[in-house]
């Protein structure tokens, strides 16, 4: 990306696992600093799982680990989905990019040490299993919408134990980031020097539910050094701030003024 948009700066909005595909969305140069935000929003992805079966790193890359019986299943699915739904815990993954004292937990699982990860946090929106196919009767594939940090292997291996049984996670794609899908997605082998600009997304896309406020002169020095702006308007909290059409701010109202939480320079 650095090559092609020639953008020093570059951040992405959520690391994919190595066997996954699908959406990513990166900002450039001091949109970066919005990288953050936009990791805040539910994603939503496809998956398929091979019951029956344990990898070490829970997907197609790790060695099998151990076999299970696979029981009937199909009758359960509907309780199951709602079942998850009220999950508020995973495991994190032995073989993920969480440090460590300072390690990325994958590389310390490589070397075959041992270290405990405690369970994160999660919130799942949605789950709905896609039409089982009797031909492939140790296949479950499964669409679901869940908020920041969820580790979609993890998830997988949970859903599995619920059946009496095991699974890893044959196929992983990411299908939306907020607002944002593959519909508006292209593939890095389609993007060139000379047409990435086309592909920018519009902040008021990528943010929704901002309002956006173009900012005089006087408003924009004050916001640049950090200090609030008048502003009558009390049916919005959050603000995309804009100089001409690029965002210099994202701002909150607070009574009747605007404070800048975050200055682009």
């Amino acid at each position: 990306m650095r090559k092609i948009t020639g953008s020093k700066k570059i951040g992405h909005t959520g690391t994919l696992d190595p066997f996954a595909t699908g959406l990513l969305i990166c900002c450039l140069g001091s949109y970066t600093r919005l990288a953050g935000l936009l990791e805040e929003k539910d994603k939503t992805y496809l998956a398929r799982m091979i019951l029956g079966i344990k990898t070490a790193t829970g997907d197609p890359e790790g060695d099998i680990m151990q076999t299970a019986p696979i029981p009937e299943f199909v009758s359960k699915l509907d309780v199951l989905a709602k079942k998850a739904r009220q999950l508020t815990e995973l495991p994190v993954p032995a073989y993920s990019a969480v440090k460590v004292n300072g390690k990325r937990a994958y590389e310390l699982a490589r070397k075959g040490e041992k270290f405990n990860l405690p369970k994160r946090p999660v919130q799942i929106k949605e789950v709905e299993f896609l039409p089982w196919e009797p031909n492939k009767s140790d296949e479950l594939s499964y669409r679901c919408k869940v908020g920041k940090g969820t580790y979609i292997r993890a998830l997988s291996e949970w859903l599995a134990e619920q059946l009496n049984t095991i699974a890893y996670t044959t196929f992983l794609r990411r299908e939306s980031i907020g607002n944002i899908t593959l519909q508006d997605a292209v593939s890095l082998d389609d993007l060139t020097k000379d047409n990435w600009f086309r592909y920018q997304l519009s902040y008021k896309k990528v943010f929704p539910d901002y309002t956006c406020l173009k900012l005089n002169a006087d408003d924009f020095a004050k916001v640049m050094n950090g200090m609030d702006i008048a502003h009558s308007n009390e049916n919005n909290e959050k603000y995309i701030l804009l100089k001409e059409e690029n965002i210099c701010a994202i701002g909150q109202r607070m009574n009747n003024y605007i404070h800048p939480l975050m200055v682009l320079k």
